[in-house]
């Protein structure tokens, strides 16, 4: 019951947090920035921010070599569309994510947890997949399904190389904006379906093309589950798609080939899966001629209709920006714009309950950005709460009686002292509970003596000594009997542990020391490091020897 009520307040507090974020969703290309952001009201969405700026760049990597010019374009747009809003979304190409739908042996949400936490999950599943050690990618993952009966799962696994991720970033906040999601651009295509409600509220596979001159690809969602595939494009004719004169034969041939790749990807992904036959495609495409393209894509694929995805078909759009929004032909060009203005950073952890692709953060320090806003989010509601508090406390002190008021003060300052006498005797307490575990450990480990008592009496005062601070407490010490102890203990830092090994090594009793476990545990709230260390004793008659060389 507990449980339920835990996580419906979550829930609330995740709403909550969501419907008071503004993001603003940004979308850079090598040939232009977009911008966008919206506003949301019973599902009803509101355009109420949205530019552009063209560039010049010709190539994916443009981004990379000349990131000043980016800046200084996207802080001209910022003022330009007089956009307030600090926290961003962003978009990488699909070029630079890996994207994998892994099936693993059904796990719990512990298990899993554990699994990602120690990496093994990744080195079993997911490693063939990288090129360099897992710790130079940012790694997103959810859960997309559970089958008992199969005793199986499918876990959604996104990943981008940091280096790749910090090139976007850069830019982003050398404009003076706070990143707080980065999200994949075909999933931010895909969060752009959220604003048409005849698409989104569908149940039937959805399967968004991109056509453009940097980035070509399917992307096939069913049941949230994707699916995405590279489409060839040379590079003559990625270059004549930016033509506005290119002929209609040139045209026709480059529809050609490229439907007869998206048909032969649709065939293979209706054959494996067993789903009903796709029947629609979505094109997003940022080029000049989509419209004259669209109907050759059509007579290459009569059985599929394939239409220019519109994502401001359902949008209101204000006056002030109706202009600018009709000014380009191909609306599509918005697409992943729009798609990144409909994302919140999940502080709470809301989509945790609402599984599928629309959640995709690859930020590499998210955790740290939800701390920061957790506690804005908290400040600023305690203000509210303290405000009404006070308003209470003022109406009640009105109505009631001095004598009452006097009596509950004094109560007031009564519980207020105990608390404070609480927090010391607790104090106290956790600190003969630590010395009272020490003592616990050092009798465990006399237990085992059996000779030489002044031998072991050094082995427990080397061990005593090196602890390096009061943030390291041992819980336990075991002593086997004949030349190894194992000791067990808490840390508030790994540092800690390193330096109480260090000692260890260097006391003259004690052979060897080694780490052999080390894992988190949470404690009264607070994240601690449980570790547990063998050490090897040096022998008995080696140190006699060195005592009678010393004159001992």
């Amino acid at each position: 019951m507990l449980k339920k009520i835990l996580k419906a307040t979550l829930n609330y507090l995740s709403k909550l947090t969501l419907e008071q974020e503004e993001v603003v969703g940004i979308d850079i290309s090598p040939s232009c920035i977009r911008v966008a952001q919206l506003e949301s009201n019973k599902k009803k969405w509101t355009l109420t921010k949205l530019g552009y700026k063209y560039l010049d760049g010709t190539s994916l990597s443009t981004v990379i070599e000349s990131p000043d010019l980016y800046v200084n374009k996207l802080l001209q747009l910022l003022a330009s569309s007089k956009i307030k809003t600090k926290n961003a979304a962003v978009s990488i190409p699909v070029s630079s994510a890996i994207i994998k739908v892994v099936p693993l042996p059904l796990m719990t949400d512990e298990e899993l947890k554990q699994a990602v936490e120690t990496d093994s999950l990744w080195e079993n599943a997911v490693q063939n997949l990288l090129a360099e050690d897992i710790e130079e990618y940012s790694i997103f993952w959810q859960v997309l399904k559970r089958d008992p009966a199969e005793n199986q799962m499918h876990l959604l696994f996104v990943a981008s190389k940091l280096d790749d991720i910090d090139h976007y970033l850069s830019i982003v906040r050398q404009a003076g904006l706070n990143p707080v999601v980065v999200d994949v651009r075909c999933f931010a295509t895909r969060n752009a379906l959220t604003l048409r409600d005849d698409l989104s509220k569908s149940d039937s596979t959805v399967s968004i093309v991109e056509f453009g001159a940097f980035e070509n690809y399917i992307l096939i969602l069913h049941q949230d589950s994707p699916f995405i595939s590279d489409i060839y494009l040379s590079e003559k004719d990625r270059n004549s798609l930016l033509d506005n004169d290119v002929s209609e034969e040139s045209l026709k041939l480059i529809s050609s080939r490229f439907s007869m790749q998206v048909l032969q990807m649709i065939s293979s992904y209706q054959l494996k899966y067993k789903i009903k036959p796709i029947d629609s495609i979505l094109i997003s495409s940022t080029i000049p001629v989509i419209d004259r393209i669209l109907v050759h894509f059509n007579e290459s694929m009569p059985n599929i209709n394939v239409e220019v995805f519109n994502p401001l078909m359902n949008v209101k759009v204000p006056e002030n920006l109706v202009e600018k929004s009709n000014a380009e032909l191909n609306s599509s060009i918005f697409s992943s714009a729009l798609g990144l203005a409909t994302r919140k950073l999940d502080v709470f952890g809301y989509y945790e309950y609402v599984t599928g692709t629309n959640n995709i953060n690859l930020l590499p320090n998210r955790e740290n950005v939800k701390n920061k806003e957790k506690m804005k989010f908290l400040s600023r509601w305690g203000v509210v709460a303290l405000v009404i508090i006070a308003i209470s406390l003022g109406v009640w002190s009105f109505l009631v009686s001095k004598s009452e008021v006097e009596r509950v003060d004094m109560l007031l300052f009564e519980y207020n002292s105990l608390i404070v006498e609480r927090n010391e005797k607790q104090l106290e307490f956790d600190d003969l509970l630590t010395k009272k575990n020490v003592l616990a450990g050092t009798l465990s480990a006399t237990k085992n003596m059996k000779s030489n008592q002044e031998f072991m009496y050094l082995v427990l005062a080397g061990i005593n000594n090196s602890i390096p601070n009061a943030y390291l407490k041992l819980s336990k010490i075991d002593f086997n009997g004949d030349v190894d102890v194992t000791i067990y203990g808490l840390s508030t830092t790994d540092n800690n542990i390193l330096s109480f090994i260090d000692n260890l090594s260097k006391v003259e009793v004690i052979e060897k020391a080694s780490l052999v476990t080390m894992s988190i545990e949470i404690i009264m709230d607070q994240s601690a490091k449980s570790f547990t260390i063998k050490c090897t004793l040096a022998e008995q008659k080696t140190i006699t020897n060195k005592e009678d060389a010393n004159g001992n």
